[in-house]
């Protein structure tokens, strides 16, 4: 390739990322999970009134989303961030149960980043700063919320199973795994949908990462339609660091997809 074609080839590539489940953060149509709340939940899940842990609910979307397909789900959606909270409490508190504080590997305070211009909240914030400052320009600003784990919270409100987790935690996402860790091996987790971006470098984490740290569970790229097998991906494939939603399923009710 000549230096001449860099740009050009380049412009290709964002749009074949696109179409490969990647960068496609407008929408939830988009990024797949419209289609996996449609067609992959009726079919994965047992019950119709499933418990569902919203790890990163911001305002709430997601959990309406999924509450129009299941009225009767038993939601607890974590928002940490104190203005998004009132956001989260105004959409969904009287259909799902709000808590104002995060989840992560251990109980405690910490602080909360996010740019310094998003002054009444955003998407982008992070329990993790060295995420932010990897990827973003712009001046931080922080905000001390609590934090407690996924293993403490479900012991306290005794939940024997969880039949979906959410983690949308901007970087954050295997720190809630780690926090869940008796739950994980107790097998009462079932199915996990997280986000992976450019985030994870700043933290060194790879999908390979998650495939291992869910062995119990078969890990696919949702797509706008479908969704694609990481395991039957060589690693250039997988270890895009570009926004996808990633869905695990416990291995004995995994889809056999490539």
């Amino acid at each position: 390739m000549t230096r001449k074609l860099y740009t050009p080839c380049r412009w290709i590539l964002r749009i074949l990322l696109r179409r490969l489940g990647f960068l496609n953060w407008e929408s939830m149509e988009a990024s797949g999970e419209v289609w996996f709340l449609d067609e992959m939940l009726p079919v994965l899940l047992a019950t119709r009134t499933p418990m569902v842990l919203d790890v990163g609910a911001n305002s709430g979307d997601y959990t309406e989303l999924l509450l129009k397909r299941f009225p009767q789900a038993n939601v607890h959606a974590f928002e940490p961030h104190p203005v998004t909270f009132q956001s989260l409490k105004v959409k969904i508190e009287k259909r799902a149960n709000c808590h104002p504080f995060g989840l992560g590997s251990k109980t405690g305070q910490f602080k909360l980043y996010d740019s310094a211009e998003n002054k009444e909240g955003g998407i982008r914030a992070s329990l993790c700063k060295e995420a932010l400052t990897a990827t973003m320009v712009k001046p931080l600003v922080s905000v001390d919320v609590q934090v407690s784990t996924l293993d403490i919270f479900i012991a306290n409100k005794g939940v024997e199973r969880v039949d979906l987790l959410k983690i949308d935690t901007e970087g954050f996402e295997m720190d809630v795994l780690d926090g869940a860790r008796q739950a994980l091996a107790d097998g009462r987790i079932g199915l996990i949908q997280f986000e992976f971006n450019e985030l994870h470098i700043a933290r060194r984490q790879f999908l390979l990462d998650f495939m291992l740290r869910l062995p119990s569970h078969r890990l696919y790229r949702l797509v706008s339609d479908g969704m694609v097998a990481l395991d039957k991906l060589k690693p250039y494939e997988r270890e895009i660091f570009a926004f996808q939603n990633i869905v695990a399923i416990p291995r004995e009710i995994a889809p056999l997809i490539s």
